[in-house]
């Protein structure tokens, strides 16, 4: 999200998106889930050295990433998508009034799970116990783990609270790099995914597949081919006006509702509920994973109790 405040360090994308041209190549380069560079160029009927300085100022900012892939002559550049979705915040109130707690949370460090085969865990050298075994997600080392999997059931993570006690929480978000759950990959694959905190429903998003065909920016070098390989980075915010999904409101359910402060224990639950025809699973990628390389990430926005 970019928020006011920060308006100006984000002059660099306005800058970008302010062409038709670059517009239309950010479009087809999110449409295909990238290309390569002279795929690119054919597509928008553009040479090479036209193409070139617009690709530069798109990757300048952000909006794109370059790769180098291997090919049947040697390498070439993909241009692959580095964030889907840009969030302007003019709600300047609770940055200005509220001082913010951030933290990391490895996506092994569930405190509580039920989950049905196909599941699974991985660390960063090698998958973790048997997999499609629900009982490998209480094995010991699961808190190594970079990306786990299920069809049904939940994951459920107590958030760290280290706010002075004395505070109330104006907004809570949490970042997270998400895909559904198919044998192998299926990048058309719906997956209906249900958020709750502390045992109350937030809200439900259906995600539109479980994503492969090329291999994810981050993945180790002995993940398989043929397994999904990333997933679509999401935020998920509960504040004082509700819940919201990438700025899309889940439900009227506030902070308020739900009497968050610093004394709150809080439990956040991701679900895959049982008989739906779109229980088709999820898949949480954490850092060495995906396309993002980031774990579960947290920010409080709180004030002193007056």
């Amino acid at each position: 999200m970019v928020s006011q405040d920060s308006l100006d360090s984000q002059l660099p994308i306005f800058q970008a998106l302010s062409s038709e041209l670059r517009l239309e190549i950010l479009n087809q380069i999110l449409m295909h889930r990238g290309m390569n560079l002279r795929e690119t160029a054919k597509r928008m009927g553009l040479s090479m050295s036209t193409l070139s300085p617009h690709i530069a100022k798109l990757e300048a900012c952000g909006l794109i990433r370059l790769v180098d892939m291997p090919a049947a002559h040697g390498v070439q550049k993909c241009c692959y998508p580095n964030m889907e979705q840009i969030l302007v915040d003019f709600t300047r109130n609770i940055v200005k009034q509220s001082a913010i707690y951030q933290a990391e949370i490895p996506v092994g460090s569930y405190s509580d799970f039920s989950v049905t085969p196909t599941c699974g865990l991985a660390t960063e050298t090698a998958f973790l116990g048997q997999l499609d075994e629900p009982r490998q997600f209480a094995h010991p080392e699961r808190r190594k783990a970079r990306i786990l999997w299920f069809t049904t059931g939940y994951v459920e993570y107590l958030l760290p609270n280290l706010i002075p006690v004395n505070s109330v929480i104006d907004s809570l978000s949490l970042t997270f790099e998400i895909s559904s759950e198919a044998p192998q990959y299926n990048n058309n694959w719906p997956s209906t995914v249900e958020f709750s905190l502390n045992g109350t429903t937030l809200g439900s998003w259906t995600c539109p597949g479980d994503f492969g065909g090329r291999p994810g920016l981050f993945n180790p070098d002995w993940w398989y081919d043929f397994l999904n390989q990333f997933g679509l980075m999401k935020k998920l915010t509960i504040n004082t006006e509700g819940c919201f999904l990438d700025g899309e409101q889940l439900s009227g359910i506030t902070v308020r509702d739900l009497g968050l402060t610093g004394q709150s224990v809080m439990k956040l639950r991701l679900s895959v509920p049982e008989g739906r025809q779109t229980s088709r699973g999820l898949t949480l990628y954490g850092q060495g994973f995906g396309d993002y390389n980031q774990d579960i990430r947290m920010a409080i926005y709180y004030r002193l109790n007056a």
